[in-house]
């Protein structure tokens, strides 16, 4: 069994202010923050292993958008 995973949760209004932090948080710590918009959660900053762990075991494959002209 794996530990359990730490999460943190923040509005988005919040998360402007500090986005190097919940991005570190991601990268080197392995912890999840929650983001959420008039209390409701919206979406997940992970990091790019847990990312790319859950594209393989979802059988799914990332494709890069083409930049917008």
């Amino acid at each position: 069994m794996t530990a359990p995973k730490i999460e943190h949760e923040e509005r988005i209004a919040d998360v402007r202010n500090s986005f190097a932090d919940a991005v570190g948080r991601a990268r080197y710590s392995d912890e999840t923050t929650v983001l959420t918009s008039r209390g409701k959660r919206v979406a997940v900053i992970v990091g790019m292993d847990f990312y790319e762990r859950a594209l393989a075991a979802l059988g799914e494959q990332r494709v890069l958008a083409t930049p917008e002209s």
